[in-house]
């Protein structure tokens, strides 16, 4: 029997039948539990030392590591790595930029 023959038998068609029912289920409930764009934001690259810029431009005076860690967080809207503010602001004032240390982990714009 060839290949036209086997679509023909009754029992692959059932199997078949219930093979592609099985697929329209799952397709549509991966669709319903798959995260939106907005619940899949990841820390994108430039997403925190952007933010780090702004909190440091809207300041008055130096800050502590600490309160631009929880400002981030707050622009960015979820959670931040510490490690990543910080090191961030240490590779910034090696580079000898527009940030200067004052005192220990206090940071601020210079101009």
């Amino acid at each position: 029997m060839g290949l036209l023959g086997s679509y023909r038998n009754p029992e692959i068609q059932s199997r078949l039948r219930r093979l592609s029912e099985k697929l329209d289920r799952l397709a549509a409930s991966s669709a319903a539990t798959r995260p939106t764009a907005r619940e899949d934001r990841r820390l994108r690259g430039g997403l925190v030392p952007s933010a780090i810029k702004r909190v440091l431009q809207e300041a008055e005076g130096p800050l502590r590591a600490r309160d631009i860690h929880a400002e981030v967080e707050s622009l960015v809207g979820q959670p931040v790595p510490m490690s990543s503010v910080k090191n961030w602001l240490a590779k910034q004032v090696r580079a000898g930029g527009r940030l200067a240390r004052f005192g220990r982990g206090k940071y601020r714009l210079v101009a």
